[in-house]
């Protein structure tokens, strides 16, 4: 699997300009058109837009000096609506969306874009928590798995983009009490050999105790600075915001995280 188009949104947040080098170095990597996409919001106050703009700009020549086919669009509205139908104009097949610092459990969930966006957009979706602003390439990719992993061929695609871009070791964490007389659960064994179909050299570790500090612990001791965790629902989306293992990591994780979503 390659991606064609990748779609990166850009806003007034440093974040953004960090997920934006993440897009771009999967576009160097799969020779994809990259779209820079800012939406100007009617109660965006005179600051937030020159910085927005700033961003945009600065970003556009980074991605003209690469060599990378990029597309600059600034659209006035709201973003929950107009970037649905745009992915959909731009035939885009993966969207990042920088998480901004407002965008956490405690607040209410229908306030943000973000809500309508895992609702509405139909292409992969990685959704990014930006910790570490000087850290935008990763050398080493945590993946935490459970025993049923959903969607398994297109975060395999999305995980070996990521490695062949930047090169990293790629750890998948489980528990240990995952593994019976028979072994590895099936669904795990298929991970792990659709990786290494894509010449992705795996590390396997595990731990115990609560999930989502388990894996917090693992990033941190192992040296890990992305975490790539997979949704295989809306329902997991929505739990990002309320509460669950892969929710307690994305709310405060220990190096920049991904929460990856594949096309509906």
């Amino acid at each position: 699997m390659s991606y064609h188009t990748i779609f990166t949104v850009i806003n007034e947040h440093t974040a953004s300009t960090v997920t934006a080098r993440y897009a771009m170095a999967l576009a160097m990597a799969c020779k994809a058109r990259l779209v820079l996409y800012a939406v100007h919001e009617a109660d965006c106050d005179e600051k937030n837009l020159r910085h927005t703009e700033r961003h945009l700009e600065h970003l556009l020549t980074v991605a003209l000096e690469l060599h990378i086919a990029v597309t600059g669009i600034t659209e006035s509205g709201r973003m929950a609506t107009l970037l649905p139908k745009r992915v959909i104009a731009e035939s885009a097949d993966l969207v990042f969306y920088p998480l901004t610092p407002n965008e956490r459990r405690v607040a209410i969930l229908k306030r943000h874009a973000v809500h309508g966006l895992l609702r509405k957009i139909r292409a992969d979706l990685a959704i990014m928590r930006i910790v570490h602003m000087g850290k935008p390439h990763p050398r080493g990719i945590l993946v935490p798995l459970g025993d049923a992993v959903a969607d398994s061929e297109r975060r395999v695609g999305f995980i070996a983009a990521l490695t062949k871009s930047f090169h990293s070791r790629v750890t998948l964490f489980h528990r240990p009490g995952m593994q019976s007389a028979k072994g590895m659960p099936d669904d795990i064994n298929t991970f792990r050999e659709g990786l290494l179909r894509h010449q992705v050299a795996v590390h396997e570790r595990s731990g115990t105790g609560h999930i989502g500090r388990s894996i917090t612990v693992e990033a941190i001791t192992r040296h890990n600075d992305l975490i790539v965790i997979g949704a295989s629902e809306r329902g997991a989306l929505r739990r990002l915001f309320f509460g669950d293992p892969a929710g307690d990591v994305m709310q405060q994780p220990p190096c920049n995280a991904i929460l990856f979503r594949a096309a509906s």
